[in-house]
């Protein structure tokens, strides 16, 4: 935990020197419980200005298998619990590490699109993160980054209110559904985006 308070620290430092950091909502993660958050993905700094905006629960990323190809960052990811995760195809050790670390009130920290999208743009997001979110018992924290990704530009991070995943606790959710389940939490994060780019893009 300290090296991770250490890192999300520098991150912090970095992004303040580097970017007009702003964040709204903060007050909208709960201190416990078990949550998954959701956010768009724009660029490889994302992840950074996630872990940055942060500061009362512990995020738990999940990245690209090929990240971890790389010797020395593979041991950064590690020690920092980042999951790896083959997007094509997840593996089920791989989905098993994801809901014993939310089911331990780890918040873990998503790009449900699955790869980059173009700066004014949205992909469909992918199935798995309804799954996470339902076989775990995890609500969804959607989280809208707004920036143009230049230097001392503004970066704007909107964190939404929670949304709740009970209703789909106590029946069976069918294979069909988890795509339009995951695409429910992505239209949340584009609307947010939407509401909050004045002035930005």
């Amino acid at each position: 935990m300290r090296l991770y308070n250490f890192v999300c620290s520098l991150l912090r430092f970095l992004v303040a020197i580097l970017f007009r950091f702003e964040v709204v909502g903060a007050d909208n993660i709960p201190d416990e419980g078990k949550y998954i958050i959701v956010c768009n993905h724009k660029s490889w700094i994302d992840p950074i200005f996630m872990m940055a905006a942060v500061r009362n629960r512990r995020i738990i990323p999940v990245a690209k298998k090929e990240l971890f190809d790389v010797p020395v960052l593979k041991n950064l990811l590690n020690k920092m619990e980042v999951i790896p995760i083959d997007r094509a195809n997840p593996s089920m050790s791989t989905v098993k590490a994801i809901l014993s670390q939310i089911k331990q009130e780890r918040v873990l920290g998503i790009f449900p699109e699955g790869t980059r999208a173009a700066r004014n743009e949205f992909l469909p997001a992918k199935p798995g993160v309804a799954l996470f979110a339902i076989k775990s018992k995890a609500d969804i924290i959607p989280m809208s980054l707004v920036t143009r990704y230049r230097v001392f530009s503004k970066v704007r991070v909107v964190i939404g209110e929670p949304i709740s995943m009970e209703e789909y606790r106590n029946r069976k959710v069918t294979k069909e559904e988890y795509p339009q389940i995951a695409q429910a939490m992505m239209d949340v994060v584009e609307v947010n985006y939407d509401l909050n780019k004045e002035g930005i893009m």
